[in-house]
């Protein structure tokens, strides 16, 4: 089961809310969690490939409620036009997509119940972290520890049930899944290609073309025909934000 969760964190500028997803085990009660710049899809895959790796393996289904960055549309029933990124995922790693009816979070408890955990024990006292990086090393030792905690049924624990989901659970591939989003971006005279509302530059040689933007989590990769990356930048989220390299500007120089 999978959902984000809220907690306020001091870094060295000040406190800010942040976004924090959660894959958690519906038998078990094994919890993953990873803090997160954005709850947009590129962010979602991140998170599950890093828990797909904590683990070890892949669970047969994967349920969340209808966030818009995983499911596009809802059809009848659980039909849902899946985000095709996530379709994606699904794929490579073989599980089932599957999905809470209309406003019936209550058919995943078992996450709702962990963003309560985030919020309550390991969101309490505020964290006091340098960066994310510093905060998600706490965050998955807080999963560990949290795995000699007795079960459910007091009979064992969520680590020894969590070995019951490995052993029906399936191998990772031999491959990581490109947890990035992708979209076309047409280079202007100034040498940028625009993604997410902000501008990045690329060297002359790619100006005025038609571009492949990839987006990930922490950077984006500017794609000129089927696999050349011309740029790669560190992604910014400041809405209207120009990120360039002023080496793309020697030619023109």
């Amino acid at each position: 089961e999978g959902d984000f969760g809220k907690i306020y964190v001091d870094f060295p500028d000040g406190r800010r809310q942040v976004s924090v997803l959660i894959l958690v085990w519906s038998y078990s009660n094994a919890p993953f969690a990873i803090a997160l710049p954005t709850e947009r899809t590129e962010a979602i895959l991140e998170g599950m490939v890093q828990a797909f790796e904590f683990f070890g393996c892949i669970p047969r289904e994967v349920w969340w409620d209808n966030p818009k960055t995983v499911a596009v549309a809802l059809l009848s029933g659980r039909d849902r036009k899946v985000n095709p990124r996530y379709a994606a995922l699904a794929s490579h790693y073989v599980f089932e997509p599957m999905f809470c009816m209309a406003a019936s979070g209550n058919e995943k408890p078992v996450v709702e119940n962990r963003v309560k955990t985030l919020q309550r024990r390991w969101g309490t006292p505020v964290p006091r972290v340098k960066d994310f990086e510093e905060l998600n090393a706490y965050l998955r030792e807080c999963c560990l520890q949290d795995q000699s905690r007795p079960s459910r049924d007091a009979k064992s624990t969520i680590g020894e049930r969590l070995e019951h989901d490995r052993q029906n659970a399936a191998s990772l591939p031999q491959h990581r899944f490109d947890a990035c989003t992708r979209q076309p971006a047409k280079v202007d005279k100034y040498q940028f290609a625009r993604f997410d509302n902000v501008s990045y530059s690329v060297p002359r040689t790619a100006a005025f073309k038609t571009v492949t933007v990839k987006g990930y989590v922490d950077r984006v990769e500017i794609i000129d025909g089927e696999f050349q990356v011309v740029a790669t930048h560190e992604r910014s989220y400041e809405p209207g934000d120009q990120v360039l390299n002023p080496l793309h500007y020697l030619l023109t120089l």
